[in-house]
């Protein structure tokens, strides 16, 4: 049997490619797997936001049909930005009608601050036709990278560094 002889020349020209390639090849899954994690990031923003649009729209129409329960006291439906309601207990004891929308307030709020923590309502008339009235929530965007230019309607102006969901019903 014949004994190969390696040439020590030619195996010096090929030493350490091996481990080149290998580091490339590591670098590129690095940046893949940092694609990925961006991304990632990425869908859990949009899904934040998206929750939080979904919330304000459930509130928004809950207390549209709390107005529309109680028509004839659609004035005392009425909030600011930041505009804390009295705590009224109509479970327990009689109320009149305005007193059961100064209730219904009170216990919709409780409810925003459930569902959108930090959120501020805002409930005011049309100045337009005084039969609709504008229901607002506006939360804090923690992306600010999501938030789009909005036109909000007249008689509402959304706080700084706020999202701000509104509809004009008509109860």
């Amino acid at each position: 049997m014949q004994q190969l002889k390696v040439n020590a020349a030619d195996n010096s020209r090929c030493s350490g490619w091996g481990l080149t390639e290998a580091l490339v090849a590591l670098g590129m899954l690095s940046l893949g797997v940092l694609g990925l994690l961006w991304l990632q990031g990425k869908s859990v923003q949009a899904w934040r936001h998206q929750h939080s649009t979904e919330q304000a729209a459930w509130l928004v129409q809950d207390m549209a049909e709390r107005m529309r329960a109680n028509r004839g006291q659609l004035d005392a439906y009425r909030l600011s930005w930041g505009q804390a309601p009295n705590n009224v207990d109509c479970n327990n004891q009689p109320c009149a009608l305005v007193e059961w929308a100064w209730a219904d307030l009170w216990a919709w709020t409780r409810e925003v601050q459930i569902r959108l923590p930090g959120a501020q309502t805002h409930i005011w008339p049309s100045p337009s036709d005084p039969r609709h009235i504008g229901i607002a929530l506006a939360w804090r965007n923690l992306d600010q990278t999501l938030m789009e230019p909005t036109n909000p309607p007249a008689g509402l102006n959304c706080p700084a560094q706020h999202r701000c969901f509104w509809v004009h019903v008509r109860p």
